[in-house]
Parts: C-alpha cells; sequence; structure tokens
C-alpha cells in the first residue's frame, strides 16, 4: 500500500517519524513534490479566501498526490499537553481535505492531551486499521521516535555549535519561524538562501532543544497556548544575546505569530528586527530589498560597535 506524505505543515517538522513508521510497518511513502508556483496556485483555488498560506500549500500538495498513491497521510493534531493547543489548521487539517477532496482516502491519527489520546496509541491503531500487525506496529513506533529524537538531538547540537562560536565579521541573524515555512522551497527556503548569499551566518528557530525553548517560552508568555509559537518565544530568548538581529517570518493571516512578533518586539530592546508578512501575492524583489536593507543596518550597528571599543 502506497501511503502519500503531502510535503507541507508539520512534514516538515516529522517526516523522520512518519517515513520511519510507516515503512517499518511494510508501507511505501510516496512524498509530494517540492513546492512551486504551481502547486501554490492550485491549492489557493482549491482553499477559501481566509485559508492561510500554509493551508492553502497544503491542498496544492495533496492534490499532487492524486493518483500517485492509495491514500494520503493527515493528521489531526490539537494538543500534545494538557491545557496547551496547536494552531486550529493542525485541528481541522483533516476534515478540511475531507471535505475539499471528498473522493480522496485518507488515514490519520490523533493527538489530544485533553481527552487522553496520546501521540503512540493512536498511530499504533492507525497501523492496525491499515492491517499491521500490533507488535509490528509498536516496534515500528518506538523506533520511529527514537529516530526523530536523535533527529532533533543532531540539528541542536549543530547548530549550537554555530551559534556559540565567535562572531565573525558578518552579521549573525536568528531568523524565527515554523518549520513549515522557513523549510518551504517557496516561501522560507529562498530567504535563508539570499541571507546566505548577503554573507550573513543564519541560525533557525527551529533547530533548538524543542523542550529547553517550550520552558523559556512559558516563562516569557504564561498565558501562551499555541505549542510551536512558545517555541518561537523560546528560540528568540536562548538565542538573543548571541546574534545581531532577529527576522521574523510570518505568512498571511497567522493572528498567533503576529502575536508573538509583537511581544518580542516590546520585550526586547537593543537588538535590530523585521518582519516579514508573507503571502501567495508577495514578490521575492520586494523581500530581498528589504533583507538586503536589514543587513546594511546590521554592518552599521557592528561597525559603529567597533568604533565605540577602538575609541574607548
Amino acid at each position: 500500500m502506497r501511503i502519500g506524505l503531502p510535503r507541507a505543515l508539520l512534514y516538515h517538522k516529522y517526516h523522520v517519524l512518519w517515513t520511519a513508521f510507516l515503512e517499518e510497518c511494510g508501507l511505501e511513502t510516496v512524498v509530494s513534490p517540492p513546492t512551486n508556483r504551481p502547486l501554490l496556485e492550485r491549492g489557493v483555488a482549491l482553499a477559501v479566501d481566509e485559508s492561510c498560506l500554509p493551508m492553502k500549500l497544503l491542498l496544492g500538495h495533496i492534490d499532487a498526490l492524486v493518483g500517485r498513491c492509495d491514500a494520503v497521510f493527515v493528521p489531526r493534531q490539537e494538543a500534545y499537553e494538557r491545557g496547551e493547543h496547536l494552531c486550529v489548521k493542525f485541528m481541522g487539517a483533516y476534515d478540511i481535505v475531507r471535505n475539499t477532496l471528498p473522493d480522496l482516502p485518507l488515514v490519520t491519527y490523533d493527538v489530544n492531551a485533553d481527552h487522553g489520546v496520546d501521540e503512540r496509541r493512536s498511530m499504533i491503531a492507525m497501523a492496525r486499521s491499515l492491517g499491521v500487525r500490533r507488535g509490528v506496529a509498536r516496534r515500528a513506533y518506538d523506533h520511529a521516535a527514537a529516530a526523530q529524537h536523535a533527529h532533533e538531538v543532531e540539528l541542536a547540537r549543530l547548530q549550537q555549535s554555530v551559534a556559540g562560536s565567535p562572531r565573525g565579521a558578518d552579521p549573525r541573524i536568528l531568523v524565527v519561524g515554523h518549520s513549515y515555512n522557513l523549510a518551504d522551497e517557496l516561501v522560507g527556503a529562498p530567504i535563508l538562501a539570499y541571507l546566505r548569499m548577503l554573507g550573513v551566518e543564519v541560525v533557525t528557530s527551529d533547530e533548538v532543544d524543542k523542550t529547553l525553548a517550550r520552558r523559556v517560552g512559558a516563562e516569557m508568555s504564561p498565558t501562551m497556548k499555541w505549542r510551536y509559537n512558545k517555541e518561537l518565544l523560546g528560540s528568540v530568548e536562548l538565542y538573543r544575546n548571541l546574534v545581531d538581529g532577529i527576522v521574523f517570518v510570518v505568512t498571511f493571516p497567522c493572528g498567533p505569530d503576529s502575536l508573538m512578533a509583537e511581544l518580542c518586539a516590546r520585550r526586547i530592546t537593543g537588538l535590530p528586527m523585521t518582519t516579514l508578512v508573507l503571502d501567495e501575492l508577495a514578490g521575492e524583489a520586494g523581500t530581498r530589498t528589504r533583507l538586503e536593507s536589514f543587513v546594511d543596518i546590521l554592518r552599521e550597528h557592528r561597525r559603529r560597535g567597533h568604533l565605540r571599543e577602538v575609541g574607548a
């Protein structure tokens, strides 16, 4: 059986877990192609106007899988811990896809700590519904979860070795955004690539110790309910003294991300910050101009700081 994996939303965060689990269960995985403009335009056509850009991309990626697999994998994720929630797009993704493409076979699992539904039990139940033996599904989940954890630890270790090293002549920028934005080939990847082309040392909010980042983020905003925004807040706090500036990458019309960026702007002083709000109409030329201007500002800050040190 071939299971289609849309290269969108939390695929960029959990692709190791999902791929390893499905393949160890004896299922073949088929991943949608990297995001391009026609795929985005197809997602825009399928989505309602009020949908956020990541949801439009999800629909475009799912449509790209039609005819290439036996069923498409669309999880329903609401809460990993009691009282803490994910964005409503993760809660509603399965139902949105089911109603947008009613003839498309879907497979799913739920995560909702408020109702006692945990990831392990739900993923094993999903595999059982596909004919996988319980023992095989249990071993597959345990191996996949271990692989996901090792992947996250290694990413955080590699980035910390960069962020903790002495700064070079060029600015170091923390790019803050969800993995499904920063890793997307059309949305965030060009931003990271262009910053590096400008000679900037880039660190990102997603390659951090996520448990530590959520704890620090909760301390910054005790009333923050969104799990992944806590991680973003925590990453800002963990790296703010190790970088020269921060770029927030926000997709329209995301309320939690806009709130998070505003909270950081009000709490943090003395550190240059800029926010890029992107949608399907965003032009590459305007984004590049803003990045060039921001990097010039950071270089001027460093130059003035060096002159003050020499004068002292």
